[in-house]
């Protein structure tokens, strides 16, 4: 019997191609057909949600706090009126606001670093921001006075709080708003997980020998003591007791409101009459990690002797924010992490509904 010549590799792949090629355009439909699926998934899951305004009687003094804002050079490649765009009302319609803002490094160029900077806390104000609480990595000391300096001439008040403005142990934002004083100060737990001297330098300490007399003689003076916490522990969920117990001794000074600023949102507390708000989380971020892509807004209605609270999950999108919409696991998991013995979030349409526990 005569044996069939076997085929050369080329001679194979030609007549597998030749079998196939009839197949190629169905593939490429499938192909076709599952890219647009995805595109249009994609999309839809980009869908930027704005945050609902929260009802306020025209007597009382609307607040609204954000966490943690980075405004470096990816996320400025955006359009920022579309990045911040979901946030956008809530501050518009706010007499009073603030946020943590940290200080990027866009080159190597000093000089570029501080207008790049200052624009970003211009931009910041033009959305109806009050005063902002700075988060300093990049700048040093002297640096961080003259950008304070270069921002507030043009302000045309104290408008800075924080760690990237704080060489003197002293600096405060106080206001007239809609007939009221408030008052706002920032404090760094530089004695916490921090390594950079920089925050060592230009922070005033969360130490009670320097925050207790101030937050008094601030209260004498104000009828209202918003106080930023940047307590130095990245990613931790979980309220630390260290963190509870400075943070009782703040309300216990006169701090009306405490807004931590940490990677990760953090449960919420009732301390006699103070609302503590340990850890808002991020409003955006450079952190791909979903968890440090989620934050809080908390819009607050004041009518100078109780509150009303309303709270609204965020989440970060391509560097775009929106109102986070999660799923029942997801949504459990939220309630878990925010909900303490003395506070319950009451569902709402946009948000949840602060309510101490009797």
């Amino acid at each position: 019997m005569k044996k069939s010549k076997r085929f050369t590799i080329d001679e194979r792949v030609l007549k597998w191609t030749k079998r196939h090629k009839k197949y190629n355009l169905m593939y490429t439909s499938i192909i076709l057909i599952i890219a647009v699926v995805l595109l249009i998934f994609a999309m839809k899951a980009q869908k930027i949600t704005p945050v609902e305004v929260m009802a306020k009687p025209n007597n009382e003094l609307r607040m609204t706090y954000l966490g943690n804002i980075n405004m470096n050079d990816h996320i400025r490649k955006n359009n920022l009126n579309d990045t911040f765009g979901a946030v956008k009302d809530i501050l518009k319609g706010s007499d009073y606001s603030t946020t943590s803002l940290h200080l990027s490094q866009f080159s190597d160029d000093q000089k570029v670093n501080m207008q790049e900077n200052i624009d970003n806390i211009m931009y910041l104000k033009s959305l109806n921001m009050k005063s902002v609480n700075l988060i300093n990595e990049t700048l040093d000391n002297v640096q961080a006075r003259d950008l304070q300096r270069a921002v507030e001439a043009q302000t045309g008040y104290n408008f800075l709080t924080g760690n990237g403005s704080n060489p003197i142990n002293s600096k405060t934002v106080q206001q007239d708003i809609k007939g009221k004083k408030v008052a706002n100060v920032s404090f760094t737990d530089i004695e916490s997980d921090y390594s950079d001297t920089l925050k060592n330098t230009t922070s005033i300490s969360l130490e009670p020998s320097i925050f207790i007399p101030l937050i008094k003689k601030l209260k004498e003076q104000n009828d209202y003591v918003v106080v930023n916490v940047d307590w130095g522990i990245p990613d931790e969920r979980h309220v630390t007791t260290r963190q509870q117990k400075y943070a009782h001794a703040l309300a216990d000074a006169g701090a009306d409101v405490i807004i931590g600023h940490n990677t990760v949102v953090q449960e919420i507390e009732k301390y006699k009459d103070t609302d503590i708000f340990y850890s808002l989380g991020n409003v955006t971020s450079e952190n791909f990690l979903s968890k440090n892509q989620q934050g809080l807004a908390v819009q607050q209605n004041w009518n100078g002797k109780t509150s009303d609270f309303k709270v609204t999950p965020l989440r970060s999108k391509a560097g775009k924010v929106s109102k986070a919409n999660p799923n029942k696991v997801e949504e459990k998991k939220l309630l878990n992490t925010l909900e303490s013995d003395t506070i319950n979030l009451k569902k709402e349409k946009g948000g949840y509904h602060y309510e101490p526990k009797k």
